[in-house]
């Protein structure tokens, strides 16, 4: 057979094809295609498309790469008259077929290197097809997809990669005018687009108001950000998973499940990527103390996801669902999922930087509260050995750990608009993580920061996080009625939702505890601790305060092994009071079910119930320290 009829041949085959790029069938095809002739495009074509659709890790997109390579070098080669521009419409319907497909390969090829942290060679793809300078290209603007790229990657040095300038603000300057490209490049092709694509006649002006609203969502530019949010929803065109992003970094969490919502039900999860709707919507379930809720979310996205783009991040959700559950060995074993996984950051401005430190985080979170769940377990903690030896093997993690993220943390030039603003739409760590980053640092020099911000931040419902911090550095700083100052001004905040801000209420209770114990104000401290306890009681275990409660035994009499367990629960370090109804009361029942023997436990505030459960004794060490625990509602078995 000649190359001229193996190439018609080829052709044919591509005619008749019908079916999806990712299927079996299509690879198949592709390679029966290169075999009749590897010089034609068309079959390396084939193979792209597949490779890039059944791509999920660097090696799957690298593949990739290869034969988006070889197909584009093919077409330009065979077919350089075809991918010139023209205006004449006959000439345009002989070369539609090369330039759609050229455009799309470059496209792939762009993302491609993207997800593989080669932001250069995808910036060089792109200019490709800038080049070309096609009337219409279908869909892929090359100014959208490179203000994209110096936007993900502003943060970095030229050091790093040479396209980029020396600040942020220069790499975010860019960002904006390849922006402000995206509507500007079309004007001449306008009248050939309105004509003979009329369904994409604004699909310039859409693609600038999206990359305008993420550049001002990232600039903490609210104002100008809803401006151009609502152009898009004028178009029906709105990203409502940006939209909840830039509700969220207001502290408007009702407006930001609304947008998540909306996002989750328009997303089918075939796109494999980090499902940001869902880590954010988990987040705010955490806030309210919806702990349930925010494991649910991440589970069933974890479900459609596998372990594609996004499985770490959301194993980093989960551990942060588990960890304010106070459930430390299910959030060690899916932060070690997250840093064991090879996460490739896909359609998202999440980078290695901030996932690399949401994992160092949680590890420190982890070492720093195992030591407090052991010194809860047992007050008399500091005469045992093996507990002494435990602590210090946490200790010592603790402290490298700690050592690794200030001095990450000091080198970061985003630390000012990402996580000092503690809202920022790039910062996926979260105002109570934050404290837990920056609280051994300077007072008086956070103190000055936050105090600059309530002053010039206009968002308004983030002012009250400013004072908790500034609240909180004063109680480090020894200034204890500078502090009871601000943490009460918190509570008096008109902004501040009972329902929607459980997580800030508990922090400004416990602090304002701390702060009334320091000044020997028992009463008030008492009033304090027990408002910690009752809005997230999951978080007091794991505090420097001690919690008090009433305890009765529904039991008359007890077996030695029923005696050893309530021997247990008092050696926790919590203050048993009696007769004492200002505190809440422990109720136990120590039981058999179906010869099995069982903890009936419930705790009643001033004869409501707030907690209650059973607890199977069969096969459970230190059923005691469980049950002190459970009146936490923390469940460790």
């Amino acid at each position: 057979m000649t190359l001229f009829a193996q190439r018609i041949e080829i052709d044919r085959l591509e005619r008749e094809f019908r079916g999806s790029y990712s299927g079996r069938k299509a690879y198949e095809l592709s390679q029966k295609m290169i075999q009749l002739d590897s010089t034609y495009y068309v079959g390396h074509f084939f193979e792209a498309n597949y490779r890039y659709d059944r791509a999920s890790d660097k090696r799957g997109y690298e593949s990739a790469i290869k034969s988006l390579v070889k197909a584009v070098e093919l077409l330009e080669k065979d077919f350089y008259r075809e991918l010139r521009r023209t205006t004449d419409i006959r000439t345009y319907i002989d070369r539609y077929q090369y330039q759609r497909k050229y455009a799309i390969l470059i496209y792939y090829l762009s993302k491609s290197y993207e997800y593989i942290d080669k932001p250069g060679e995808a910036i060089k793809a792109v200019k490709r097809l800038q080049k070309r300078d096609f009337v219409f290209n279908f869909g892929i603007n090359p100014y959208s997809n490179i203000s994209w790229i110096y936007l993900r990657n502003r943060m970095y040095s030229p050091e790093k990669y040479p396209f980029l300038k020396s600040t942020i603000e220069e790499n975010l300057q860019l960002a904006s005018k390849y922006a402000d490209s995206i509507k500007d490049r079309d004007k001449n092709n306008q009248w050939f687009i309105n004509t003979y694509w009329p369904d994409y006649g604004n699909g310039a002006l859409l693609s600038y108001y999206h990359y305008k609203n993420i550049i001002y969502s990232h600039q903490l530019k609210t104002d100008s950000a809803e401006y151009f949010s609502k152009q898009l929803e004028r178009y029906d065109r709105l990203s409502y998973n940006n939209y909840g992003n830039l509700q969220f970094i207001q502290a408007k969490y009702d407006e930001a499940e609304e947008s998540y919502e909306k996002a989750r039900k328009n997303d089918n999860y075939e796109e494999k990527s980090v499902k940001e709707f869902d880590y954010m919507q988990s987040a705010v379930k955490i806030f309210k103390n919806d702990l349930s809720a925010a494991k649910t979310i991440i589970d069933r996205s974890i479900k459609y996801l596998g372990p594609s783009p996004g499985f770490g991040w959301n194993n980093i959700a989960l551990s942060r669902a588990y960890y304010y559950s106070g459930d430390l060995k299910k959030s060690k074993e899916f932060r070690d999922k997250a840093a064991n996984f090879k996460e490739i950051h896909v359609n998202s401005t999440w980078g290695e930087v901030s996932y690399n430190r949401n994992t160092l985080l949680f590890k420190y979170l982890y070492h720093k509260k195992s030591i407090k769940e052991l010194k809860f377990r047992d007050k008399g903690y500091w005469y045992k050995p093996k507990t002494l030896y435990e602590i210090s093997k946490h200790h010592f993690k603790q402290e490298n750990a700690h050592l690794l993220l200030t001095s990450e943390l000091s080198a970061d030039p985003e630390r000012f608009i990402g996580y000092y603003n503690l809202f920022a739409s790039e910062n996926n760590l979260f105002f109570d993580e934050i404290w837990e980053l920056i609280k051994y640092f300077n007072p008086e020099y956070f103190i000055n920061i936050f105090e600059k911000k309530l002053q010039e931040d206009e968002r308004e419902n983030v002012h009250k996080y400013f004072n908790y911090f500034i609240g909180q550095f004063h109680l480090e700083d020894g200034e204890y009625d500078l502090a009871i100052e601000k943490l009460e001004g918190v509570l008096k905040d008109e902004h501040l939702n009972a329902t929607n801000e459980k997580l800030l209420i508990a922090r400004v209770h416990e602090a304002l505890s701390k702060a009334y114990l320091e000044k020997d104000n028992i009463a008030f401290a008492n009033e304090h601790l027990l408002a910690f306890y009752m809005n997230f009681p999951q978080l007091v275990p794991y505090s420097e305060l001690e919690m008090k409660f009433n305890l009765k035994i529904v039991n008359t009499s007890l077996t030695p092994e029923q005696e050893a367990i309530v021997e247990e629960l008092k050696d926790s370090n919590i203050e048993w009071v009696e007769n004492d109804l200002s505190w809440p009361t422990l109720k136990i029942n120590i039981t058999e079910k179906d010869n099995e023997p069982t903890v009936d436990y419930e705790v009643l505030i001033d004869n409501d119930t707030k907690l209650e459960g059973s607890l199977e004794l069969k096969s459970i060490e230190n059923p005691g320290q469980l049950l002190a625990f459970k009146a936490f509602g923390i469940n460790l078995e």
